[in-house]
């Protein structure tokens, strides 16, 4: 037979202070990452940046030509659902390929032309997933 322990005023303030620890824990991630949108474009090329650009309201797009002196080219889109290249002349075209990005953190490399392109900025909601485009 197992005998029973009396539970005792220290050992409830512990269990009172863990469930209060995990509870907070929980709160916090989920306020995480919540604020208001003050999203950015942020465009580096040869690891200067090129430019920050505002995301547009509504249906407004804008349209970025970005070129080097040797020619090479890419045609970035910025819209209110999320920021792409819509055209490259790179051989590989995986920058075009890539499709939107709109959350703070996610960004679209293109290696021939060194180009980064990349959200910046606090965003509410859930914080992106880690995930692979295909």
């Amino acid at each position: 037979m197992i005998p029973k322990i009396p539970l005792k005023f220290g050992d409830v303030l512990v269990y009172v202070f863990i469930l209060i620890l995990i509870g907070g824990s929980f709160a916090g991630l989920h306020y995480m990452g919540k604020g208001s949108l003050n999203n950015q474009v942020a465009v580096e090329v040869n690891g200067t940046l090129w430019g920050t650009y505002d995301i547009p309201a509504g249906s407004e797009v804008k349209e970025l030509r970005i070129e080097d002196e040797e020619g090479n080219y890419n045609v970035v889109v910025i819209t209110s659902e999320g920021t792409y290249i819509e055209e490259a002349n790179c051989p590989d075209q995986i920058c075009v390929n890539w499709g939107k990005i709109n959350r703070p953190g996610q960004t679209i490399v293109c290696l021939p032309h060194r180009l980064v392109i990349s959200i910046i900025g606090n965003q509410g909601g859930d914080p992106p997933l880690d995930d692979i485009p295909s």
